[in-house]
């Protein structure tokens, strides 16, 4: 028998497909926003939720599809990977920004065991550099898999209210 925290970690992939597949509004609002939240997911260090928010309303899109999709993006599980590639990415984008592999270990280490706000003093140290290192290659990743996923959530969203319409079709011919 599994312990329960490994039952409820095992339902958080259904939790958040049932949430996304409920989600209410026109196929390309719901899915902008989807894609929305996973290009703010690949931001770090930015408070994504709320800047989400207003981006979202300011471009028509679905608020909860975003936040949604940012916490599938960016979560303690794949923060670490996430946070290695848009720094690989960076100072490839801006040779010589960034400081060594080691420092950024320690500064994401420090994070994860202390939180952002006790970790912001190691973030500080790291320097400038490496943030902006950080930040260019996390939106270069996040440009290009909000365009990724874009047409792949608008397909699932447009599949979706076809279901709906012919159960709502087969409902009404039973009547």
């Amino acid at each position: 028998m599994m312990p329960l925290f490994l039952q409820k970690f095992a339902r958080l992939p259904r939790y958040y497909f049932l949430r996304i597949k409920r989600l209410k509004g026109d196929q390309k609002y719901l899915a902008r926003g989807f894609a929305l939240g996973v290009f703010m997911g690949n931001l770090p260090f930015v408070p994504q939720t709320i800047l989400l928010i207003p981006i979202t309303i300011a471009l028509n899109a679905s608020t909860v599809a975003g936040i949604i999709s940012s916490v599938i993006v960016n979560n303690p599980f794949t923060v670490t990977l996430q946070y290695y590639l848009a720094w690989r990415i960076g100072i490839f984008i801006l040779p010589g920004e960034g400081s060594s592999m080691d420092e950024l270990h320690m500064m994401m280490r420090t994070v994860s065991e202390k939180g952002l706000i006790s970790g912001l003093g190691e973030i500080g140290r790291v320097g400038f550099d490496t943030l902006l290192a950080l930040q260019v290659g996390g939106a270069v990743m996040g440009v290009v898999m909000a365009a990724a996923s874009y047409y792949p959530a608008l397909v699932f969203f447009r599949k979706l209210r076809e279901r709906k319409q012919q159960r709502h079709l087969l409902n009404n011919k039973k009547s």
